[in-house]
């Protein structure tokens, strides 16, 4: 009777422990494990087991796999793509700025996961609906982009081409995989921006 108390008490104390584990922690271990391995990699028993919980915590938090892939895009949204707007938010009156205050960002790799950019990249391939998220992401950076380019002075179509420019070699740059030291990518950096700008910009 005893040893049946003390391992209701521990059954009790396990379900408190699932209540209280924050969904962000799920979240988290679910994008590690697919910049580690894909999308093969998130799922629930092997993520319980990585957080320490059983499985039923999962399902205290989320209704199935797919609401845990739903939170993981709004995170990779959130963390990969408004600090972008963020950035440029801070000069709001200058292109210069902006562009200087994205490419920080992006050389930095502060504020900004190309490891989870990547990861997601490689999971729209076999998902449609992650595919739509992308495209749409990707619209809304391309977008910000563009404001950047016409705020510069630039009309379209060459504001547009520019952004374009811009943005397929932020994503490229990772695709290929460049080993670059990062001393060598900051010395790059303003030659970058020059060249992203034109010699004749206004700011």
């Amino acid at each position: 009777m005893t040893t049946l108390f003390h391992t209701m008490k521990k059954t009790a104390r396990k379900s408190k422990s699932a209540e209280r584990l924050d969904p962000r922690m799920w979240v988290a271990a679910a994008r590690a494990a697919l910049i580690a391995g894909g999308i093969a990699r998130v799922k629930v028993a092997p993520l319980a087991q990585t957080l320490g919980v059983t499985t039923g915590s999962f399902y205290w938090h989320f209704q199935d796999l797919p609401a845990l892939h739903a939170a993981m895009l709004a995170d990779w949204e959130s963390t990969n793509t408004e600090p972008m707007f963020a950035a440029v938010a801070r000069s709001p009156t200058s292109a210069r700025a902006q562009l200087q205050a994205l490419v920080d960002l992006w050389v930095s790799e502060s504020g900004y996961s190309p490891p989870w950019d990547a990861a997601v990249r490689d999971w729209a391939r076999v998902s449609r609906e992650v595919e739509s998220s992308v495209r749409r992401v990707d619209d809304r950076r391309l977008e910000l982009l563009h404001t950047v380019f016409k705020r510069a002075g630039y009309t379209d179509p060459e504001a547009l081409v520019r952004a374009r420019i811009t943005y397929f070699h932020q994503v490229g740059y990772y695709a290929l995989h460049i080993v670059e030291r990062p001393s060598e990518r900051q010395r790059l950096k303003p030659i970058y921006i020059e060249a992203l700008l034109g010699l004749d910009d206004p700011d």
